[in-house]
């Protein structure tokens, strides 16, 4: 039978693996929602042209318009959102980022609106849904 000081000092042991595993995620998720911050905040300077482009080809149509931009890794192929959920990344958490922020407050500037969506499907090959940013609110 062991003591309970002993079985203290097994517990304290086995913690600092624990934290350590929880500093690597906390980071790791830091790190990507930093990323995805950086490309969001491109997509300002394509906002008002795609905009303009849209609302020119549809003038006749009375449903409101849209753009839906995809989020892109490095390989430029569309950021797949069940990694991010993986590490603990929901779309609030990407709507509070300081790229997200600017680009809503652009978008208001231009009184349209801008969210993320976490099941955009850009085609058949991808069985997950990708991560993207709709800019709607025109007629």
């Amino acid at each position: 039978m062991q003591r309970s000081d002993e079985l203290s000092c097994q517990n304290t042991a086995d913690r600092p693996l624990g934290n350590a595993q929880k500093l690597i995620d906390e980071a790791q998720k830091t790190e990507q929602l930093a990323q995805l911050s950086a490309e969001i905040e491109k997509l300002i300077d394509r906002v008002a042209d795609d905009v303009r482009e849209q609302r020119s080809e549809k003038e006749e149509q009375l449903a409101s318009g849209f753009v839906i931009y995809l989020l892109r890794n490095a390989d430029n192929t569309p950021i797949q959102t069940l990694p991010l959920r993986q590490i603990g990344i929901a779309t609030n958490d990407i709507s509070q980022t300081d790229g997200f922020s600017a680009l809503k407050d652009f978008c208001e500037r231009l009184s349209l609106q801008a969210r993320v969506e976490d099941a955009v499907r850009p085609s058949r090959e991808y069985l997950n849904p990708c991560l993207g940013i709709i800019v709607d609110g025109w007629p």
